[in-house]
């Protein structure tokens, strides 16, 4: 889970559920499973960005210091830099600024998914 990766991954997700799933599921069931899927990136995201427990192991065998490290840089190829970041409200309001989006990335994929069905599908 990243700032980079998740929303072209929530998209994806979104337009898989709009295209392989039946109109008789574009509903209410849609909005559960979309509401779903955006508090499980967003736990994901806080385990991640309060370096809690769970996710130390992972983002320590990718090499990132932090989980804020991780959220914000994976997959770019900037590990190599060590110096402590200093501006940590900029870390903050981007990381909130890119969760905010989150379900609107979901709705994006969706939506597309759901336009590019045939007729009657």
């Amino acid at each position: 889970m990243s700032i980079v990766v998740d929303p072209p991954s929530l998209a994806a997700s979104g337009e898989l559920y709009a295209r392989a799933l039946p109109e008789s599921a574009q509903g209410g069931m849609a909005t559960a499973a979309g509401a779903l899927t955006v508090a499980l990136y967003w736990g994901a995201a806080a385990a991640l960005w309060f370096d809690l427990p769970p996710a130390r192991g992972m983002r320590k065998s990718l090499g990132y210091r932090s989980g804020r490290e991780f959220m914000l840089r994976f997959p770019l190829p900037e590990r190599g830099r060590r110096e402590q970041r200093r501006n940590r409200v900029r870390d903050d309001v981007a990381g909130v600024a890119a969760l905010a989006s989150y379900p609107l990335w979901l709705w994006l994929g969706w939506d597309h998914g759901r336009r590019a069905r045939p007729r009657g599908a």
